[in-house]
This record gives C-alpha cells, sequence and structure tokens, in this order.
C-alpha cells in the first residue's frame, strides 16, 4: 500500500515542537489557483490542437512551386539532412538555425523542397509537424513552422504584430539550444523531455514560449507534445504508444532564495513520493523518471538556481510575518500507463498503472486580521499487474489451462493530506493542524490451472487530524 504519503508542508512540519522552526507555503491568492485544475481536463495533446492541424494541411510541393522568400543555403543543407528523419528530432538543427537567424535576418521566411522521384519511390516516409511560438512583452510573436510529409520538407518563420529589436532578437536566438534539447529528447529511446532551457526564458523580454510536436503514421499520431509556459503558469501534455503525461503549474509567485530552499525540499519529497508509487504499483521506471524530469523543470525559478547546502528555508515559531514564505508551486499532473491485454483466457485482466497527484494552496483572512494558509495534496494510484506463483518459471499466458497459474494484483490507493496554518492578528504562527485521509483497496486473486483458488482483500481506511499549539492563548 502507499501510505504515509505528505504534502512538502506537511514534511517540513512533521518533527515540530514548540522550539521548532517552520516552513510555510507559497500564497498567490485567496483561492486555489486555475492552474492547479485537473491536468487531464486543462491540457490537451499536441496532436489534438489547431497548430497541428493547420501545419499538416500545408503542402511542401505547393510552397516549393512558389518564390521562397530569402533562400538560404545552410537552411538549405540543413533541410536536406533532416528530411526523411522519422522524428522531430530530426527538425533539431535545422529549428536552432532558423531562430539565430533572425538576429541578423528579421524578414518572414519560406522554404519547401520537395522529394525526387527516387525517393518518393521508396513510399510513405511519414509526416510529422512542429509549431514554436514565441511572444515578446512589446506584443510581437515569432511563428516558426517546421514539416515533413509524403511529398517533402517546408520550414516557415513568420513575426507578427511588432518588428522584433536587436533585444528581442537575440532573446528568441538564445532559445535555439532549449529548443534543441527538447526535440533531441524526443527521438530517443526510451524518450526524454528535456524542457528546462525552455522554463527559463528572459522574461524581461519574453512573454510566453508555445511549443507544439506531433509524428503519425497516416492519421494516427504515434508521439505528441504540447508545452506553454510564461512568467504565471506552465503546462504540458505528452502521449506515445506506451504512456501518458500531463501536468500543470502555477508560476505566478515570484522566486526569492528563500523560496529556492523550500522547493528543493519539497522536490525532494514529492521525489520519494513519486518513486513509491512507482514501486508499488509496478510501473516503469524511465516513465516516472521523465516526470520527475518535467516535475522539476515546471518547478525551478526563472532565474539562477543558488547553492541550498546547509541553508534553511524556515521561519522561526511565532515570529511575525506579513506574508507566508513561499514554497513549491501548487500543481495538477497525472500519468497514465497504456493498459495491455497479456492473458487471451481474461479478457478483463490487464496490466496497467495510473498515477494522479496535485497540490492546492489557499489564504482567509478574518475580520480581526487573524488568517489562515491551508495547503491540499492529493494522491490517487490505480494500478494493476501479474505475479508468477513460482519465480523460476516466466509467465507465458495462453488459452491453454496449464498456462493459467498465477496471482492477478490490483491497487486502488487515494489519500488527501491537508495542512493548515494559523497566523493570529499579529503575523504569528500560532497553530497548525493536519489532516490524513486514507482510502487503500489491494486484491490479490490466485489462479492455479485457470480456477480462482484464493482471493484476499486488503482494506486501509482511516481519517487522522493533529493539532498543535505553538502560542499560548492569551
Amino acid at each position: 500500500m502507499v501510505t504515509g504519503i505528505k504534502s512538502p508542508l506537511s514534511t517540513m512540519l512533521s518533527n515540530m515542537s514548540s522550539a521548532t522552526r517552520v516552513g510555510t507555503p507559497r500564497v498567490t491568492s485567496t483561492a486555489a489557483s486555475p492552474t492547479a485544475a485537473n491536468a487531464s481536463t486543462k491540457v490537451t495533446f499536441g496532436s489534438q490542437t489547431q497548430d497541428i492541424a493547420a501545419i499538416y494541411s500545408l503542402s511542401p510541393q505547393k510552397i516549393s512551386a512558389s518564390a521562397s522568400t530569402q533562400a538560404n543555403s545552410m537552411i538549405t543543407d540543413l533541410m536536406q539532412s533532416a528530411r526523411g528523419g522519422a522524428s522531430v528530432s530530426s527538425f533539431s538543427g535545422l529549428g536552432s538555425a532558423l531562430l539565430e537567424n533572425l538576429k541578423e535576418n528579421r524578414g518572414d521566411f519560406t522554404q519547401a523542397l520537395t522529394r525526387t522521384n527516387a525517393e518518393a519511390s521508396v513510399g510513405s516516409v511519414g509526416k510529422s509537424a512542429l509549431s514554436l511560438d514565441i511572444t515578446t512583452r512589446s506584443g510581437a510573436t515569432v511563428h516558426l513552422t517546421l514539416t515533413q510529409q509524403d511529398d517533402g520538407i517546408a520550414v516557415s518563420v513568420k513575426t507578427e504584430g511588432n518588428q522584433l529589436n536587436d533585444e528581442e532578437a537575440e532573446a528568441v536566438a538564445s532559445l535555439g539550444k532549449a529548443f534543441q534539447s527538447v526535440v533531441d529528447g524526443l527521438g530517443k529511446q526510451p524518450p526524454e523531455l528535456d524542457i528546462s532551457g525552455l522554463t527559463k526564458f528572459n522574461s524581461s523580454v519574453l512573454k510566453s514560449i508555445d511549443l507544439k510536436t506531433d509524428v503519425r503514421n497516416g492519421d494516427d499520431s504515434l508521439q505528441s507534445l504540447n508545452f506553454h509556459t510564461d512568467s504565471s503558469e506552465s503546462w504540458i501534455a505528452y502521449q506515445d504508444a506506451d504512456f501518458s503525461l500531463k501536468m500543470t503549474s502555477d508560476r505566478s509567485a515570484s522566486n526569492d532564495p528563500g523560496d529556492r530552499v523550500a522547493q528543493q525540499i519539497a522536490l525532494a519529497a514529492y521525489d520519494k513520493q513519486f518513486d513509491k508509487a512507482r514501486i508499488e504499483g509496478h510501473g516503469d521506471r524511465n516513465q516516472m523518471d521523465l516526470l520527475k524530469s518535467v516535475f522539476h523543470a515546471l518547478n525551478t525559478p526563472q532565474s539562477e538556481s543558488i547553492d541550498v547546502t546547509g541553508k534553511s528555508a524556515e521561519v522561526r515559531t511565532g515570529a511575525s510575518s506579513s506574508s507566508p514564505a513561499k514554497g513549491l508551486n501548487d500543481f495538477s499532473l497525472s500519468l497514465t500507463q497504456t493498459s495491455k491485454s497479456i492473458n487471451p483466457a481474461r479478457a478483463d485482466e490487464k496490466e496497467s498503472f495510473s498515477y494522479q497527484a496535485s497540490q492546492t494552496t489557499e489564504e482567509s483572512l478574518s475580520y480581526d486580521g487573524s488568517r489562515s494558509v491551508k495547503q491540499t495534496a492529493h494522491n490517487h494510484l490505480s494500478a494493476s499487474w501479474y505475479q508468477q506463483l513460482d519465480p523460476s518459471i516466466p509467465l507465458s499466458l495462453n488459452k491453454d489451462k496449464t498456462s493459467q497459474n498465477y496471482i492477478y494484483h490490483t491497487l486502488e490507493n487515494d489519500e488527501v493530506n491537508t495542512t493548515t496554518l494559523n497566523y493570529n492578528s499579529k503575523g504569528q504562527l500560532a497553530s497548525v493542524r493536519n489532516q490524513i485521509q486514507v482510502n487503500n483497496l489491494e486484491t490479490m486473486k490466485k489462479y492455479v490451472m485457470g480456477d480462482l483458488m484464493d482471493e484476499i482483500n486488503t482494506p486501509e481506511k482511516y481519517n487522522r487530524e493533529t493539532v498543535k499549539k505553538l502560542l499560548s492563548d492569551l
């Protein structure tokens, strides 16, 4: 059972006494942040967006038939190298070069290469599309479009709104390396999502970044990405044949040095929770590592990181504070492994893993000046897997009864951890309330020669609440 899951705030407070120092969460408003809404409903996959559909409506052959603007021999060479690539990673150097080109040439750019008759005779190469939109503070938006289709490859760079000034062109071009890291990772096996560079853009010059990619065979999407970031919020949705990941993060709070220390503590706590869920639910290590990489990236300040060794993100109990110290961003995430049916004798059984987690923070203010800060962490795990009866004999399930010897596990774990900090009218931390609600169920079914021999249900359900007073009542 996955039990004892704690929010970063409750982790920091777990060993607290009246003389203990405690950390407090980030507060942005009197209500939970809208970006903490369920990630599965807020974000769509890149393959489902209008931007990707519009790119696939383009025809490299038709573009090539019209006069290409600003023909560039270096871009042509990179397009030749990228042509025929099976992944958007083939766009890596090409996209970076197009961004770099903006420093010297601010005009719109369109170029296409069509497939030769010899290449066309080989058959379909699959389709891929990439859209990168970079919006500046002044209101200009750079649209970078790349696509590879049966009739060739096409690229386009267009600027909408104001023309880029030198500082803006430099800021856009500086994203080339970060862009390259993302698309290179998408082409790896297993795939990686290195979005950390894109989350650290120059926010004094740039306003937002949107990156969408899609790779497909015919009308079937094989891999897609939808990523957005600005100074207020970030989200990401990734999907391939093996799993899907969605995540939202509230980045609206400023990040001072104290915040970053608290973030390191919180990130370490969540890493342990993610790994525990993976182990208990027999999830895939590579998929969970990808989730952790994205989670860290979406909780990293836009400015340079600092060394937190030996430092404390805590404030003294009872100390006066006009606003709580900031911690981990509010977030929502889901990781879902593509379910598999590996037992032809029992179609209702599947190997599966699905994990959701979220954190929300709320602040309320009373008429007398006292206030409370409530942080809620919610974790849900749903999983099922097979276990052989004899560890020395691998499972080889088929319709033959002699193969139907195994244990089938199902796991449904749900936990809500709520920590509330109560401050008096002087801004002093007066008390802490923690509530944990757990509702878990693990089921094991033992089959011998296809017959159900034993079934064990292990429920775990409880509601625990603790309150600690840190200041004496006056």
